[in-house]
């Protein structure tokens, strides 16, 4: 069979092909190959079209490096391949897919809620199987009419915390992952990703840490998974030979970033949800209700404020000082409906997240961890106490689990805890993912001089989202 001549697009000697064309179908592929330092992508299309009273089709394609698309959207090579019948174009369009995907290439296909590559036609179109959430959002998007901006009418501190954690999640989103926020969502140089694309960079994952669980030594097949990995979830990878061996993710603490990682664009996508374009629009209004919580400034001259700022202070065991700026009291709807009322046992205890995880937190609560790694200790499972969410009662301890922001402050979080009934630790027990049966709850008890224990801090651990609810978020300072 003859070879199908490749026309690069815009060649004048080219067959005629009217501009306006119906595209019959589509696809976006994008590979990320480790061991080769390949990170591309191909589009392909089929369009139909008339010319003088008959049916025309051409497959169209559009392939390069990933990586130049940040600079120039136009970048790479566009080829047309002309036919008289669709039976012949079809074909042609399968013929280029199934050797683009098949294993010797390894390109795979990427759902896009709106492309960035492609036929000028294609782009701002989705592409790939978009999963039903990303349909109603868009759906919901079409025709909106941007508002009015007006003055915001919340507390100026409150203004100031909405404004520095959604800054914060963003750059620490950006920085990581070749994409950019915009009014639409998450904006890779392919498109903007969908709900379903970053819930198959979770499964992709979760085959490496089971591969990872199992002290494999295959270094051929964690290439391979990392590299599906970032096919599905385009990284700043970096093009050196060093960059790209170290973007395999081989370690509990990779494991632990790529996962933060996936929930920050999750998060970011929900506080987008229904509000549209909150994570582009500067109206601060629009963000904190996207959060779905209240948030209350305490004055510091305020009796709350005061008692509590005492209670930061008192609690410190391995600092000597750490400055309270601003104390916010939280109530997040739902949560406080939900609380374990009943459970004896109830204090106030502290919880530290990294500044970028904060516009989760409040939007969607504390989430039950499936992997821990925390201090530079390698843990062979969720946590020293199993999978549960973990509190302390001393605020330096929860202040080394938080991570500043440009201001060079940190955020802990004052939760009520049902403990009910706590069965105590002192050796690390790994595995466990509820309470001994008669408990309400687990205690790793900290290590003194009189009685030994594993344990450095006190840790406080529940196995339900039920047994803690957020009441204050405090901004610290050494």
């Amino acid at each position: 069979m003859a070879a199908i001549k490749a026309w690069k697009y815009g060649d004048p000697s080219a067959p005629f092909f009217p501009d306006d064309f119906e595209i019959v179908k589509k696809a976006v592929l994008q590979v990320t190959d480790i061991k080769s330092n390949h990170n591309k992508y191909y589009a392909i299309e089929l369009h139909k079209g008339t010319h003088n009273g008959a049916d025309c089709y051409r497959v169209f394609t559009h392939y390069g490096r990933t990586d130049d698309l940040n600079s120039n959207p136009d970048a790479g090579q566009k080829e047309c391949r002309f036919f008289a019948t669709l039976g012949e174009a079809q074909a042609n369009y399968d013929s280029i897919y199934r050797e683009k995907t098949a294993p010797r290439k390894g390109y795979k296909e990427v759902a896009l809620a709106s492309s960035k590559i492609g036929s000028q036609k294609a782009r701002g179109t989705s592409s790939g199987q978009v999963d039903a959430r990303t349909l109603e959002k868009i759906k919901a998007s079409e025709g909106q009419i941007a508002p009015v901006i007006q003055p915001s009418k919340l507390n100026v501190a409150v203004q100031n915390l909405v404004r520095y954690l959604y800054d914060e999640a963003t750059r620490a989103l950006t920085t990581t992952v070749a994409a950019t926020i915009t009014a639409n969502g998450i904006e890779t140089p392919l498109g903007i990703l969908t709900i379903g694309q970053i819930e198959k960079g979770e499964k992709i994952l979760g085959e490496l840490y089971e591969l990872f669980q199992q002290n494999a030594t295959s270094r051929p097949e964690m290439e391979r998974l990392s590299g599906e990995f970032y096919t599905a979830i385009p990284h700043r990878i970096g093009r050196t030979r060093s960059a790209v061996d170290n973007a395999v993710i081989d370690s509990l603490e990779a494991f632990q970033q790529k996962q933060d990682t996936l929930q920050l664009m999750k998060d970011m996508l929900q506080v987008n949800g229904e509000s549209g374009s909150v994570l582009f629009n500067a109206q601060v209004d629009q963000e904190y209700n996207a959060l779905g919580c209240e948030l209350d400034w305490l004055p510091q001259d305020h009796p709350q404020f005061l008692e509590l700022e005492d209670y930061v202070t008192h609690s410190l065991i391995k600092m000597k000082r750490l400055e309270v700026r601003n104390i916010f009291r939280v109530r997040r709807k739902g949560e406080w409906e939900a609380f374990t009322q009943h459970l004896d046992n109830q204090r106030l205890l502290f919880h530290g997240s990294r500044i970028q995880n904060w516009v989760g937190i409040l939007s969607r609560g504390i989430l039950l961890p499936k992997i821990v790694v925390s201090m530079g200790i390698n843990r062979t499972d969720a946590g020293w106490l199993g999978n549960g969410i973990y509190f302390g009662d001393a605020a330096c301890t929860s202040y080394y689990y938080a991570s500043p922001g440009r201001y060079k402050t940190r955020f802990l979080a004052i939760a009520r805890v049902a403990l009910g009934k706590k069965k105590e630790y002192t050796r690390i027990t790994y595995g466990l993912t509820a309470p001994p049966d008669g408990y309400d709850s687990c205690h790793g008890v900290r290590h003194t001089s009189k009685h030994p224990s594993q344990f450095a801090d006190d840790e406080y651990v529940v196995y339900t989202t039920q047994q803690q609810r957020l009441e204050y978020l405090v901004e610290v300072a050494e």
